[in-house]
């Protein structure tokens, strides 16, 4: 009795319907019916690809079975839907030549490893399967390129703030995205935009496993943030192509927050000085000059602030100091000069760095062409290639200095500034005070029960 394994696999199933294996599953069955064989075992490998050397957990059932004596006929749709590289098929011929087991193709021929001109035919077929691939492999790869180089949209998910064609905007979503570029150059962070995400009623991306939407989290908006989608390009293998899709912020607005996003300060500061009080890593001690913090034993049970650097040096409630500072700030930016704080010397071009920025990158394809054509040897390429790419970086810097958002911006124009100052979030408002001054807290003194202006100094920064 003839003992068949049969072997199902597809690449890609994004819909989980399984359909392409079901159809490779009935002509298996068919052609072990037709033969008069008996299916003792059907391996599946759903929506995963042999390339690259990724685990199957299917084939190493299927190598199992034969190595073992349970199947002497192995059938599959076709040889590259059992194996794509060298080391997997060497392992299965290995494996069917030492049991004396056979292959067998429903979409290709009978492979019999007991004969030299079986094993010459299964070499040859290989052989023949992996050129097919590797040529569909370049072909799939060019397109790829193609269509990145003429702006086109991948297929997959939809993207936030645009349509499923991934180029018709939608405008409450776009409007979200604006302002969470702007929370996030004016000092707000990640969770604090996620929150108003979520506030608004937007919905991440669904889930791949549950297919459910699921709620904004810092990572899931760090990863919209930092897409250059937004700035209206198309990006591959590193490199940036104009879209035919309409940007939602200016490319200097997304080259300000990609840089900002890759600062590894923002992951680095100590817990007791986050964004989570006002002065708490804003401050600095009158005694030592370290950095003030949350805590402190000013009052039990009320926050309050204290040196850093030794808790002998001052501990003090929180409260009356940053009602203190806050209405400095607001006092200060209540003058009719205020508008002056927002005065930039060093304002650049930005028209003339967009086209800069193009220039180089349409230069980096242009050098990739070269070395194609063989005009440029791989050296040359190289030197010139780390050459433009410096160019690019320093233009890049520049629109990302230029795009930076001014934390006073929306409290100078502001006809209520008490108003538009109690609508900022905490780190918003730390990152004005930040701007604006620098606040020095001192000792209160020994029994002093009432709060003491002048123990909390405040220095300009700019006047």
């Amino acid at each position: 009795m003839t003992q068949a394994v049969i072997y199902l696999r597809i690449s890609s199933d994004p819909s989980g319907e399984r359909a392409g294996v079901d159809r490779q599953r009935e002509d298996c069955l068919a052609r072990c019916r037709d033969r008069g064989w008996t299916v003792t075992e059907v391996q599946v490998d759903n929506d995963i690809s042999a390339a690259g050397g990724k685990h199957r957990p299917g084939f190493e059932a299927v190598v199992r079975a034969v190595t073992e004596g349970r199947a002497t006929v192995v059938v599959a749709w076709a040889l590259d839907r059992l194996q794509r590289n060298r080391r997997d098929e060497l392992r299965l011929y290995e494996a069917c030549q030492q049991a004396g087991a056979s292959l067998s193709l429903v979409n290709g021929t009978d492979v019999d490893f007991s004969s030299a001109t079986g094993r010459f035919i299964a070499d040859s077929l290989g052989s023949i399967a992996r050129l097919e691939i590797e040529m569909k492999s370049d072909r799939q790869r060019r397109a790829a390129l193609q269509q990145a180089q003429r702006g086109l949209p991948t297929r997959g998910r939809r993207p936030f703030g645009y349509d499923v064609d991934g180029v018709t905007v939608r405008p409450a979503e776009a409007a979200a995205i604006r302002d969470g570029y702007n929370m996030l150059l004016t000092g707000s962070n990640l969770a604090e935009i996620a929150r108003d995400w979520n506030a608004r009623g937007h919905t991440a991306q669904a889930s791949r496993t549950t297919g459910q939407p699921s709620p904004w989290r810092a990572d899931s908006v760090r990863n919209v943030l930092r897409s250059a989608r937004y700035a209206g390009f198309r990006c591959h293998q590193h490199a940036m192509y104009p879209a035919v899709w309409p940007a939602i912020v200016t490319e200097e607005t997304w080259t300000a927050a990609r840089d900002l996003l890759a600062d590894p300060t923002r992951r680095t500061s100590d817990p007791a000085t986050r964004a989570h009080t006002l002065l708490g890593g804003v401050a600095v001690c009158g005694i030592c000059g370290s950095r003030a913090q949350a805590g402190g034993n000013a009052r039990r049970g009320i926050p309050g602030y204290r040196c850093s650097g030794s808790l002998g040096h001052f501990a003090r409630m929180a409260a009356p100091v940053d009602d203190f500072v806050s209405a400095v700030v607001v006092a200060r930016l209540s003058r009719p000069d205020a508008r002056d704080l927002l005065a930039d010397p060093s304002r650049v071009d930005l028209d003339a760095l967009r086209t800069e920025a193009q220039a180089l990158r349409l230069r980096l394809d242009s050098l990739a062409v070269d070395f194609a054509d063989g005009s440029l040897t791989k050296s040359q390429v190289k030197t010139a290639t780390a050459r433009v790419q410096t160019k690019l970086a320093d233009v890049e810097s520049q629109m990302a200095d230029a795009g930076r958002a001014s934390a006073l911006g929306p409290l100078v124009s502001a006809r209520d500034v008490q108003a538009a100052w109690d609508a900022l979030t905490v780190s918003q408002r730390r990152l004005v005070i930040d701007t604006l001054m620098v606040v020095t807290l001192h000792p209160v003194g020994r029994g002093t029960r009432t709060f003491r202006p002048e123990t909390v100094e405040v220095t300009w920064k700019a006047s």
